[in-house]
C-alpha cells in the first residue's frame, strides 16, 4: 500500500476539521431531522466545524473515486448533495457529503490532513455540516466514530495538531474537560455536589455543559450558601 503510515505500519488518519467540530448526530437509529420519523437509520456522523474556517479534511491518504453531485431524485446519492467518496489505503472507503465545494477529482491521490473540499449544505441537509460515512472492504456501513477514535455520541471533540493518529501523537478529547483556567473552580463546584463530574478525584465536566444546567448549578449554589 502506498500513503503516509505510521512507524507500526498502520495508515495515518487525520480528523475532518482541523481544530475540532461538534459531533451533531451519531451513527446508528435517530428520529429523522426532516420528517420527524422515529428509529430511522443513520449511516454516518454528522460533525460541525468549530472554528468557522469550515475546510473538510481526508481523514486518510487513499484515491477519490467520486467527486460529485446527483441531481436525479431517483438515486439516492442526490440526498448527499456535492460528495466526494475516498478509497483508503486502510481498506476503508470514506464520504465526505453535504460539502459546498470540491476540491479534489475523481482518480486523484489526496493524502491524510489534506484539504478536499468545504463544509455545507447541499442535498438533504437542514444545516451546514459533514456526513462523513465509511464502509469496510464489502460496502458495509461501519462506525464512523470508532474510525476516528471518538465516541459515538453527541458532544465536542477538537483535536490541537489537526492531524496524524494516536499512535502518531493526536489526541482527541472533549470539550467538556476542564481547562487549566477553570479546573480549581470546576473542582470546588463537584467537590459541593453543584456539577457534576466524572468523580473519583478528577475535575473534569462529565459532559459538555448546556445554558439550562448553568442556571441549575447557580440556584444550587445559591441554595448552599
Amino acid at each position: 500500500m502506498s500513503g503516509k503510515r505510521t512507524e507500526n505500519g498502520t495508515a495515518v488518519r487525520a480528523m475532518p476539521f482541523a481544530s475540532g467540530f461538534r459531533v451533531a448526530s451519531p451513527f446508528g437509529n435517530r428520529v429523522d431531522p426532516i420528517t420527524g420519523e422515529p428509529g430511522s437509520w443513520h449511516g454516518g456522523v454528522d460533525l460541525v466545524d468549530l472554528d468557522g474556517d469550515r475546510s473538510v479534511r481526508a481523514a486518510a491518504g487513499g484515491t477519490v473515486l467520486r467527486s460529485r453531485i446527483v441531481t436525479d431524485p431517483a438515486d439516492r446519492t442526490s440526498e448527499w448533495g456535492h460528495y466526494l467518496s475516498v478509497a483508503g489505503d486502510d481498506g476503508f472507503t470514506v464520504y465526505y457529503c453535504h460539502l459546498e465545494s470540491r476540491s479534489a477529482a475523481a482518480g486523484e491521490r489526496v493524502e491524510a490532513g489534506q484539504v478536499i473540499g468545504v463544509e455545507g449544505s447541499t442535498g438533504r441537509s437542514t444545516g451546514i455540516h459533514l456526513h462523513f460515512e465509511v464502509r469496510d472492504g464489502a460496502g458495509n456501513q461501519t462506525d464512523p466514530c470508532a474510525y476516528l477514535g471518538i465516541p459515538n455520541e453527541v458532544g465536542y471533540i477538537r483535536t490541537p495538531e489537526g492531524t496524524g493518529d494516536r499512535d502518531n501523537g493526536i489526541r482527541t478529547a472533549c470539550l467538556a474537560e476542564a481547562h487549566d483556567w477553570s479546573r480549581e473552580a470546576v473542582g470546588w463546584a463537584v467537590d459541593r455536589g453543584i456539577l457534576r463530574g466524572r468523580g473519583n478525584g478528577d475535575p473534569a465536566l462529565g459532559e459538555p455543559v448546556t445554558r439550562e444546567e448553568v442556571c441549575v448549578m447557580l440556584m444550587r449554589a445559591a441554595e448552599k450558601t
